[in-house]
């Protein structure tokens, strides 16, 4: 019976620890966080399924330093902090809405990275529901966006 107890202590002892680690943000979060830092501008955006005119999508920019954003578009801003997580399938992305008009608000969504573009699928601001796909339409009024590293002017 002692054994049985021992081994049963050390399992749970074993659990613990590696629910510990998996707990803990992983270097792959870091990293694909890094993949977003700089500043970016929108190749495509549509939203609930209609593109958005290539003159406003001109004016919007986002940039990203650490776990913190900037998103400008047409003289408004928007500011607040980013957590992604590439280990989900599709990986997702959570935007905490610390200044604007959306502050206090999160925006959940999805994406993925290929070399300097990254497609995101946002939910709008406050939406519970995370898109589950790279979709956008009038039914569920995601935010569906190519963005690509802005180039540095020579």
């Amino acid at each position: 019976m002692k054994s049985f107890l021992r081994l049963a202590g050390t399992l749970g002892s074993l659990a613990v620890s590696v629910g510990l680690i998996a707990a803990a943000p992983g270097k792959d979060e870091k990293d694909d966080l890094k993949k977003f830092e700089g500043e970016w501008v929108f190749s495509t955006w549509e939203h609930a399924g209609n593109p958005l005119p290539a003159e406003a999508r001109e004016t919007a920019k986002w940039t990203i330093k650490g776990d913190k954003y900037t998103f400008e578009f047409n003289g408004l801003t928007e500011e607040g902090t980013i957590k992604v997580d590439p280990a989900k399938k599709p990986a997702t992305i959570d935007l905490a809405i610390t200044e604007g008009d959306d502050k206090g608000k999160s925006q959940v969504g999805i994406y993925k990275v290929d070399g300097d573009t990254i497609t995101v699928c946002l939910a709008a601001p406050g939406a519970k529901d995370r898109p589950t796909e790279f979709k956008s339409t009038e039914e569920n009024g995601h935010i569906l966006a190519t963005i690509k590293r802005a180039k540095k002017d020579d």
